[in-house]
């Protein structure tokens, strides 16, 4: 630990990587929530304890920059830091680095408390966020909206996905690496194999759960280096997200 950063190393495991052996964003996803929950552990703020209390932490938020997608049976060190917080948004950040400590990708996160009773997010109590030193400030991050889908635009791919019971975490909705799933395999095989993801604003609007029925729509524009994407269930969007990509 230095400051109040946190870090463990993790080698990256085949059933993590896609078909060409690069680790999946959804599989990163896990690999930062991960060190972050062990950071909670170390001190003494299990999930357990925070259920107990009647709330759990819930990501509103992403913003991810990607310098290379680590590889299958690479060792990574992956860091966290509670950065600062306010009276119902904390943010942080997280770090992959390769073996050679040339950073692959970096997250900020926000995140809010939620009550597990009412489903509503509620002010952040100071015993489950002190411990991490982050900075309390009066102010909110005002962070850049995805542009998502207009009715104006075409759609390029839809495709639809059940919601089933192995979709949903302790939170009881659905754990929000899912959704990396649904957004990213709305994309052709041959769009994946052929581009490598810059950088990514997802934002995540409502709760989704067990036995829904979800769309994932994207929008393909600037010759293929940007796509816009939803997922909605009937007119409703529950989750918006933007991606830069480069040709690989």
């Amino acid at each position: 630990m230095e400051d109040n950063k946190f870090s463990e190393t993790h080698r990256a495991v085949y059933y993590e990587g896609d078909k060409s052996g690069r680790v999946t964003m959804a599989m990163l996803i896990n690999m930062i929530i991960l060190v972050s929950t062990d950071q909670s552990d170390h001190l003494g703020l299990t999930e357990k304890h925070l259920s107990d209390l009647g709330f759990g932490w819930v990501i509103t938020q992403y913003l991810i920059d990607v310098e290379r997608m680590p590889h299958i049976d690479e060792k990574l060190t992956l860091t966290t830091e509670a950065v600062s917080y306010n009276r119902f948004f904390c943010y942080r950040d997280f770090w992959v680095h390769d073996e050679e400590g040339n950073e692959c990708a970096r997250v900020h996160a926000v995140l809010v408390l939620m009550d597990h009773e009412t489903r509503k997010m509620v002010r952040v109590l100071p015993e489950v966020i002190e411990p991490f030193g982050a900075e309390y400030t009066r102010r909110i991050e005002r962070l850049e909206n995805p542009v998502g889908i207009s009715d104006e635009d075409t759609v390029d791919f839809k495709k639809s996905y059940d919601v089933r019971f192995f979709d949903i975490d302790p939170n009881q909705h659905v754990n929000n690496s899912r959704y990396f799933d649904w957004l990213l395999d709305s994309l052709t095989e041959e769009f994946l194999m052929s581009h490598n993801l810059k950088h990514m604003n997802i934002k995540y609007e409502k709760e989704i759960h067990y036995g829904h029925k979800i769309d994932s729509i994207v929008v393909i524009k600037n010759d293929g280096l940007l796509t816009h994407h939803q997922i909605k269930i009937g007119d409703d969007v529950y989750c918006e997200a933007d991606c830069e990509w480069t040709e690989r």
